[in-house]
């Protein structure tokens, strides 16, 4: 099993680098290395604090087979 959380299904508006829809998708083994991995991606991506946002990304993350 794999757990994932797509940027844009948490800042539905965001946008990447190129300035189109943020397509980034987290993906670990468990919800902790998901969390951590979109942190780094909002706090990089986006300048936006991840602390906050931590129940969010929790919020957003699926389960799904490899």
């Amino acid at each position: 099993m794999v757990k994932y959380a797509r940027c844009n299904a948490m800042l539905s508006l965001a946008l990447d680098e190129n300035g189109d829809p943020c397509r980034f998708m987290a993906q670990a083994d468990t919800e902790e290395e998901v969390v951590a991995t979109m942190s780094q991606h909002l706090k990089a991506t986006h300048d936006v604090d991840p602390s906050d946002l931590v129940a969010n990304i929790k919020g957003i993350t699926k389960t799904t087979r490899r």
